[in-house]
Protein backbone atom coordinates (compact mmCIF):
# COMPACT_ATOMS: atom_id res chain seq x y z
CA UNK A 1 0.00 0.00 0.00
CA UNK A 2 2.89 2.42 0.47
CA UNK A 3 4.73 1.78 -2.35
CA UNK A 4 1.48 2.35 -4.20
CA UNK A 5 0.93 6.12 -2.48
CA UNK A 6 4.71 6.65 -3.25
CA UNK A 7 3.87 5.70 -7.31
CA UNK A 8 1.32 7.59 -7.46
CA UNK A 9 2.56 10.97 -5.89
CA UNK A 10 5.46 10.68 -7.99
CA UNK A 11 3.59 10.09 -11.15
CA UNK A 12 1.67 13.23 -10.15
CA UNK A 13 4.69 15.61 -9.96
CA UNK A 14 6.11 14.34 -13.08
CA UNK A 15 2.41 15.08 -14.98
CA UNK A 16 3.07 19.01 -13.26
CA UNK A 17 6.61 19.45 -14.10
CA UNK A 18 6.27 18.07 -17.72
CA UNK A 19 3.06 21.06 -17.90
CA UNK A 20 5.08 23.62 -16.40
CA UNK A 21 7.82 22.74 -18.79
CA UNK A 22 5.48 23.36 -21.60
CA UNK A 23 4.05 26.54 -20.54
CA UNK A 24 7.25 28.08 -20.32
CA UNK A 25 8.45 26.63 -23.79
CA UNK A 26 5.09 28.70 -25.40
CA UNK A 27 4.39 31.71 -23.13
CA UNK A 28 5.85 32.28 -20.06
CA UNK A 29 9.46 33.51 -19.13
CA UNK A 30 12.23 30.51 -17.32
CA UNK A 31 12.08 32.10 -14.17
CA UNK A 32 8.13 32.63 -13.84
CA UNK A 33 7.62 28.58 -15.00
CA UNK A 34 9.72 27.44 -12.36
CA UNK A 35 7.94 29.59 -9.72
CA UNK A 36 5.36 28.59 -11.14
CA UNK A 37 6.15 24.40 -11.08
CA UNK A 38 7.93 25.21 -7.42
CA UNK A 39 4.25 26.38 -6.59
CA UNK A 40 2.72 23.59 -7.49
CA UNK A 41 4.69 20.47 -6.31
CA UNK A 42 4.07 22.80 -2.75
CA UNK A 43 0.12 22.74 -3.28
CA UNK A 44 0.46 19.13 -3.99
CA UNK A 45 1.83 18.49 -0.46
CA UNK A 46 -1.46 20.00 0.90
CA UNK A 47 -3.46 16.96 0.62
CA UNK A 48 -1.39 15.06 2.57
CA UNK A 49 -3.60 12.38 4.76
CA UNK A 50 -3.67 11.53 8.10
CA UNK A 51 -0.86 9.04 8.60
CA UNK A 52 1.66 11.85 7.57
CA UNK A 53 0.84 14.40 10.05
CA UNK A 54 2.64 14.31 13.24
CA UNK A 55 0.53 12.88 16.17
CA UNK A 56 -1.09 15.31 18.63
CA UNK A 57 0.49 15.92 21.87
CA UNK A 58 -0.33 13.94 25.02
CA UNK A 59 -2.35 15.30 27.64
CA UNK A 60 -1.04 15.84 30.74
CA UNK A 61 -3.52 17.42 32.93
CA UNK A 62 -5.03 14.13 34.61
CA UNK A 63 -1.01 13.84 35.81
CA UNK A 64 -0.60 17.20 36.86
CA UNK A 65 -4.04 17.31 38.94
CA UNK A 66 -2.33 13.94 40.83
CA UNK A 67 0.84 15.36 41.22
CA UNK A 68 -0.43 18.44 42.33
CA UNK A 69 -3.11 17.32 44.03
CA UNK A 70 -4.03 18.66 47.65
CA UNK A 71 -3.05 15.72 50.39
CA UNK A 72 -5.76 13.96 52.36
CA UNK A 73 -5.77 15.73 56.36
CA UNK A 74 -7.02 12.49 57.80
CA UNK A 75 -3.94 9.77 58.22
CA UNK A 76 -4.82 6.69 59.84
CA UNK A 77 -1.26 5.33 59.43
CA UNK A 78 -0.18 7.74 61.53
CA UNK A 79 0.45 7.97 65.33
CA UNK A 80 -1.68 10.62 67.23
CA UNK A 81 -0.99 12.27 70.17
CA UNK A 82 -3.71 14.24 72.21
CA UNK A 83 -4.41 16.22 75.04
CA UNK A 84 -6.74 18.63 76.78
CA UNK A 85 -8.74 19.81 80.01
CA UNK A 86 -11.77 18.33 81.13
CA UNK A 87 -14.77 19.53 83.04
CA UNK A 88 -14.93 16.78 85.92
CA UNK A 89 -17.74 14.87 86.80
CA UNK A 90 -20.67 17.36 85.88
CA UNK A 91 -23.90 17.34 87.98
CA UNK A 92 -22.53 14.84 90.35
CA UNK A 93 -20.99 14.82 94.15
CA UNK A 94 -17.46 15.19 92.48
CA UNK A 95 -18.46 18.16 90.23
CA UNK A 96 -17.09 21.73 90.86
CA UNK A 97 -13.09 20.58 89.39
CA UNK A 98 -11.16 20.20 86.40
CA UNK A 99 -8.98 17.08 84.59
CA UNK A 100 -6.08 16.99 82.52
CA UNK A 101 -6.18 14.47 79.81
CA UNK A 102 -3.33 13.13 77.71
CA UNK A 103 -3.87 9.77 75.43
CA UNK A 104 -2.14 8.14 72.27
CA UNK A 105 -3.77 6.82 69.31
CA UNK A 106 -2.16 3.91 67.57
CA UNK A 107 -1.79 3.54 63.89
CA UNK A 108 -5.03 1.94 62.12
CA UNK A 109 -3.61 -1.73 61.85
CA UNK A 110 -5.93 -3.48 59.20
CA UNK A 111 -8.60 -3.24 57.08
CA UNK A 112 -12.43 -5.00 58.14
CA UNK A 113 -12.62 -6.26 54.61
CA UNK A 114 -16.34 -6.07 53.09
CA UNK A 115 -17.02 -2.99 54.74
CA UNK A 116 -16.44 1.06 54.79
CA UNK A 117 -13.25 1.80 56.38
CA UNK A 118 -15.11 3.58 59.25
CA UNK A 119 -15.70 0.53 60.68
CA UNK A 120 -12.31 -0.24 61.19
CA UNK A 121 -11.35 1.05 64.44
CA UNK A 122 -7.59 2.45 65.89
CA UNK A 123 -6.64 1.81 69.51
CA UNK A 124 -5.98 4.63 72.17
CA UNK A 125 -4.93 4.78 75.45
CA UNK A 126 -5.04 7.52 77.96
CA UNK A 127 -5.44 9.07 81.28
CA UNK A 128 -7.46 11.54 82.97
CA UNK A 129 -6.19 12.97 86.38
CA UNK A 130 -8.43 15.16 88.69
CA UNK A 131 -6.49 18.38 89.88
CA UNK A 132 -8.71 18.11 93.60
CA UNK A 133 -7.96 14.43 94.41
CA UNK A 134 -11.05 12.90 92.75
CA UNK A 135 -11.27 10.09 90.88
CA UNK A 136 -8.77 9.85 88.21
CA UNK A 137 -8.30 7.03 85.15
CA UNK A 138 -6.34 4.95 82.76
CA UNK A 139 -8.04 3.38 80.19
CA UNK A 140 -7.31 1.61 76.61
CA UNK A 141 -10.04 0.09 74.02
CA UNK A 142 -11.28 1.38 70.63
CA UNK A 143 -11.97 4.29 68.50
CA UNK A 144 -13.88 5.21 64.98
CA UNK A 145 -13.70 7.82 63.19
CA UNK A 146 -16.20 9.29 60.68
CA UNK A 147 -14.73 11.68 58.40
CA UNK A 148 -18.01 14.42 57.90
CA UNK A 149 -16.38 16.21 55.24
CA UNK A 150 -12.34 16.50 54.76
CA UNK A 151 -12.05 18.68 57.34
CA UNK A 152 -14.75 17.76 60.25
CA UNK A 153 -15.30 14.16 61.86
CA UNK A 154 -17.07 12.62 64.81
CA UNK A 155 -15.77 9.83 66.52
CA UNK A 156 -16.95 7.07 69.11
CA UNK A 157 -14.75 5.03 71.77
CA UNK A 158 -15.50 1.97 73.83
CA UNK A 159 -13.44 0.13 76.33
CA UNK A 160 -12.34 0.04 79.77
CA UNK A 161 -10.56 1.64 82.44
CA UNK A 162 -9.12 1.20 86.34
CA UNK A 163 -9.76 4.48 88.80
CA UNK A 164 -8.81 5.15 92.00
CA UNK A 165 -12.19 6.75 93.16
CA UNK A 166 -14.51 5.75 95.79
CA UNK A 167 -16.53 1.91 95.65
CA UNK A 168 -19.24 2.91 98.05
CA UNK A 169 -21.26 5.67 97.99
CA UNK A 170 -20.66 7.38 101.83
CA UNK A 171 -18.66 10.40 100.73
CA UNK A 172 -20.05 13.87 100.09
CA UNK A 173 -17.58 14.94 97.58
CA UNK A 174 -17.25 11.42 95.51
CA UNK A 175 -19.24 9.16 93.63
CA UNK A 176 -19.38 5.68 94.53
CA UNK A 177 -18.39 3.63 91.44
CA UNK A 178 -19.41 0.38 92.78
CA UNK A 179 -16.32 -2.01 91.14
CA UNK A 180 -12.48 -0.79 90.53
CA UNK A 181 -12.85 -1.27 86.72
CA UNK A 182 -15.42 0.04 84.72
CA UNK A 183 -16.22 0.87 80.81
CA UNK A 184 -15.14 3.58 79.40
CA UNK A 185 -17.29 5.26 76.05
CA UNK A 186 -17.77 8.57 74.43
CA UNK A 187 -17.38 10.79 71.44
CA UNK A 188 -15.85 13.78 69.67
CA UNK A 189 -16.37 16.27 67.38
CA UNK A 190 -13.47 17.66 65.32
CA UNK A 191 -12.20 20.01 63.27
CA UNK A 192 -8.70 19.38 61.30
CA UNK A 193 -6.45 22.53 61.24
CA UNK A 194 -3.90 20.96 58.59
CA UNK A 195 -2.79 17.01 57.90
CA UNK A 196 -0.75 17.25 61.23
CA UNK A 197 -3.37 19.35 63.38
CA UNK A 198 -6.72 18.82 65.08
CA UNK A 199 -9.29 20.15 67.72
CA UNK A 200 -12.20 18.55 69.22
CA UNK A 201 -14.59 18.56 72.19
CA UNK A 202 -14.59 15.28 74.05
CA UNK A 203 -17.50 13.82 76.28
CA UNK A 204 -16.04 11.17 78.15
CA UNK A 205 -17.83 8.50 80.44
CA UNK A 206 -17.23 6.09 83.22
CA UNK A 207 -20.06 3.13 84.27
CA UNK A 208 -19.92 -0.05 85.20
CA UNK A 209 -23.13 -1.08 83.78
CA UNK A 210 -25.19 -1.80 86.76
CA UNK A 211 -22.93 -4.82 87.68
CA UNK A 212 -21.57 -3.63 90.58
CA UNK A 213 -23.55 -2.73 93.82
CA UNK A 214 -23.03 1.30 93.11
CA UNK A 215 -22.85 3.06 89.73
CA UNK A 216 -22.79 6.40 90.18
CA UNK A 217 -20.76 6.77 86.79
CA UNK A 218 -18.93 10.20 85.85
CA UNK A 219 -19.46 12.39 82.94
CA UNK A 220 -16.29 14.56 81.73
CA UNK A 221 -16.75 17.66 78.81
CA UNK A 222 -13.50 18.39 77.88
CA UNK A 223 -11.71 20.44 74.72
CA UNK A 224 -8.22 18.50 73.24
CA UNK A 225 -5.68 19.72 70.75
CA UNK A 226 -4.22 16.22 68.61
CA UNK A 227 -0.91 15.83 66.37
CA UNK A 228 -0.29 13.51 64.04
CA UNK A 229 2.78 11.52 63.37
Amino acid sequence: MVNQNASAEATKELVIMNWGFRMCARHVTPFAAAAMVAAMLGAGGIGASATDLPPPAADRSADAAVVFAPPSLYHPERFELRGGLFAHAIASPESGSADVNIELVAPRFFIIPGLPEYFTPRFHVGGIGNFAGRTSYVYAGALWTFNLTPVWFVEGFFGGLVHNGNLDDNADNMNGLGCRWAFHSGGSIGYRLNDRWSVMGTFDHLSNGEICAFNKGINDYGLRIGYSF
